[in-house]
């Protein structure tokens, strides 16, 4: 059983972050479970008003896509390393360069 994100998400979440994605921002991944769209961002600053705009936007465009959905937008401010986890799985759409 293939349990990674519908591509089509990753795809649409792609799209929607053309141009919303600034440097502060380390992580973005999408999820879908029963009709919920999760749009979660970790930043290693707390966002500016633009740039929530920005992602907020980003996450309408997602949901546009899925009109029988909802979504749930969750920023995490955090500068510890990033999890080890199945990128397909947990919908990895976007991921910063980092030193180690």
């Amino acid at each position: 059983m293939d349990a990674s994100v519908d591509p089509r998400l990753r795809l649409s979440a792609q799209r929607a972050l053309l141009g919303a994605i600034s440097p502060d921002i380390r992580l973005i991944k999408v999820g879908l479970k029963t009709r919920t769209i999760t749009f979660t961002v970790i930043m290693a600053t707390a966002p500016t008003e633009q740039e929530r705009d920005a992602l907020s936007v980003a996450a309408a465009e997602v949901l546009s896509d899925f009109p029988n959905c909802e979504i749930i937008e969750d920023i995490i401010i955090d500068a510890c390393p990033i999890p080890r986890e199945n990128i397909l799985e947990q919908g990895w759409v976007y991921l910063r360069a980092e030193r180690a």
